[in-house]
């Protein structure tokens, strides 16, 4: 029986194996200047929420789960499109990623954020049973967004899934 975080971890690493297979990769270098305005407190919020809706109908929610706020730069864009997949990820990236928590509704906010361009992700996972061993399914949810100065932006970070 896998739990979620051992799926989250072997899906991680498939990922990682797949890139470190591509022999032809340009990875775009981590640039501080597009990172500096994403360094400050600003005056702008974010508030969403996150769900899944499986084809029969059933809405599972984001309850509990860390939603991602991650600016849009070259470096972090080679990286969401899949293109470009560094061996490691700068860890000066890290100081640039907001986390929230989403409440029981998938509910979640970011304040104090500065104007700019941003990926808002999340993971909805659960467990459910296949009529012979406890499965897991799910998927991410990603948008990216631009937020001006003083705004107040409302998001859904939803799918249909099968």
């Amino acid at each position: 029986m896998l739990s979620i975080r051992w799926m989250h971890i072997l899906f991680g690493l498939i990922i990682a194996a797949t890139f470190a297979s591509c022999r032809h990769q340009i990875i775009t270098p981590f640039n501080d200047d597009e990172f500096l305005p994403y360094g400050k407190l600003g005056t702008s919020t974010i508030q969403g929420q996150a769900f899944l809706k499986t084809r029969g109908g059933q809405v599972r929610y984001a309850a509990g789960n860390t939603v991602y706020l991650v600016p849009v730069t070259s470096y972090s864009r080679g990286i969401y499109s899949f293109r470009e997949m560094p061996p490691t990820v700068d860890e000066r990236l890290r100081i640039f990623i907001r986390t929230t928590t989403a409440d029981g509704s998938g509910n979640f906010e970011f304040k104090n954020i500065p104007a700019g361009e941003y990926y808002v992700e999340c993971g909805i996972f659960w467990e459910y049973y296949d009529g012979r061993r406890l499965a897991v399914t799910g998927d991410n949810v990603k948008i990216q967004t631009k937020l001006g100065p003083k705004q107040l932006l409302k998001v859904l970070l939803t799918k249909e899934i099968p």
